[in-house]
């Protein structure tokens, strides 16, 4: 039964990564307003039909986009009573990587969006998406903590997490602009560490 998984996984996998690839080089050749789902399915020999298997609109197949998700070894791990700027900015990382179906279409993805940087607004979209996932963790853990019980009687836990996030999210953009020319996730972070370290220095002189 398992190695039956494995395989449909593996094949999973394949289909995705074909449709994604096909997308991405017919829009280099084409313009994404010229590339259709018809087209994209034929390239990659499957029926139209099962594109919407895959992926919602052309946009997100020739981005490589999917729901973002998180591993179960990272909820495990995350302690909302720890250093949460540095918890928080590596999950928002974790979690974006999560949306880009691996890193094998990374250079395809880094090429589509330079030359067609309309694109970004779909890829915003996503990271709006990974935005809130992550603040339902965060959420989650404030709701249950003693540690933030005497905040949470003054701001809704909600709007606290809302905050952390954004917050987290200075250094994670800062990172990820940092490593752009090579995003993948170990150079992601090591550039991290670097910009919260800078943070944590800049935030007193702000305040």
């Amino acid at each position: 039964m398992s190695q039956l998984l494995s395989l449909r996984d593996r094949k999973r996998t394949e289909t995705w990564a074909a449709l994604h690839n096909a997308a991405a080089r017919l829009t280099l050749e084409n313009g994404p307003d010229r590339v259709t789902t018809e087209a994209i399915s034929a390239q990659a020999n499957v029926s139209a039909r099962t594109f919407f298997n895959y992926f919602s609109t052309k946009e997100d197949a020739i981005l490589g986009l999917q729901d973002p998700s998180i591993d179960d070894t990272w909820l495990e791990a995350f302690d909302v009573d720890a250093n949460l700027l540095d918890q928080v900015s590596r999950l928002l990382v974790h979690v974006v990587h999560s949306t880009e179906g691996g890193a094998d279409g990374d250079s395809l993805r880094m090429e589509v969006v330079q030359r067609f940087p309309q694109l970004r607004q779909r890829r915003f979209g996503y990271f709006l998406k990974v935005e809130q996932l992550v603040r339902d963790v965060v959420t989650e853990g404030i709701t249950a903590s003693a540690k933030w019980a005497d905040v949470a009687q003054h701001h809704r836990a909600e709007d606290i997490s809302r905050m952390i996030v954004l917050i987290a999210g200075a250094p994670m953009r800062y990172a990820m602009q940092e490593s752009a020319h090579a995003p993948t996730l170990d150079n992601q972070f090591a550039a991290l560490s670097t910009a919260n370290a800078l943070l944590r220095e800049v935030l007193p002189e702000i305040q």
